[in-house]
């Protein structure tokens, strides 16, 4: 784990290598560097000051679980509420349908019905996925992704996880939780007393879309994936966020 340099670190803590106690090239950051500096893992804790550890850190509250290293993303500890607060309920995506305005149309010769987990490459961007939705005018009520936008945890003390920093994931946002389900599940049983609650078997909304009367699901049960209505069918909404 000593696979940082003292300057990584900047003015916070640095645990040297036992081994090699006067090399700055083999040093461990202390906890107010990771966000930035320390390589994390899934399953590690982000907090509402922006660190983020591989572990509870006592006096911290924590705001989601990394699902996604290499984009950085993080999922929230609940689902929400048609009102962006923490809760679980069911939601349509949106009111109306559209084609919506600057939003890639992923069908199924870019994703597969069923269980097939190979890996997506269409409309994979849930912040840029997002914005274009709430940024729609044909959608009606854009239920999924307001919630998502709206949504701020109570422990947010930083810019990054405030209000309109959280999105509705994508379908390959989804798939990766999937894929992560077990790390990502062991961190919020750890986290309950914080109010986290499992990712389970439910479907949830994507922010792909499929056409103009259609969008992405993903249920967490068995890894399946199709398309739905936007405005006659009701699914979760868990936001996500990147740190």
């Amino acid at each position: 784990g000593y696979t940082m340099k003292k300057a990584d670190c900047g003015e916070n803590p640095v645990l040297r290598c036992p081994f090699a106690l006067s090399d700055d090239s083999q040093v461990f950051c202390g906890a107010a560097a990771e966000n930035t500096s320390q390589v994390v893992s899934i399953g590690a804790i982000v907090y509402g000051d922006g660190s983020v550890t591989n572990g509870i850190v006592t006096g911290k509250t924590p705001i989601g679980v990394v699902f996604d290293t290499a984009n950085r993303l993080a999922v929230a500890l609940t689902d929400v509420k048609k009102d962006g607060t923490a809760g679980s309920e069911t939601m349509l995506w949106s009111s109306s349908y559209c084609d919506t305005p600057g939003l890639q149309n992923c069908t199924t010769t870019e994703i597969s019905y069923g269980t097939d987990l190979t890996p997506i490459t269409c409309g994979v961007d849930g912040r840029l996925n997002t914005n274009a939705i709430l940024a729609s005018t044909c959608n009606g009520t854009t239920y999924a992704a307001t919630a998502t936008n709206n949504y701020q945890p109570a422990a947010c003390t930083k810019d990054f996880c405030k209000k309109s920093k959280w999105f509705l994931p994508s379908i390959r946002d989804l798939q990766n939780i999937y894929l992560q389900k077990t790390q990502i599940d062991a961190s919020l049983t750890l986290l309950k007393s914080n109010g986290a609650t499992d990712i389970g078997t439910k479907y949830y909304w994507s922010s792909t879309e499929g056409s103009g009367n259609y969008a992405w699901i993903f249920g967490m049960g068995n890894g399946g994936r199709g398309l739905n209505r936007k405005g006659s069918n009701s699914y979760y909404v868990r936001p996500v966020l990147a740190f």
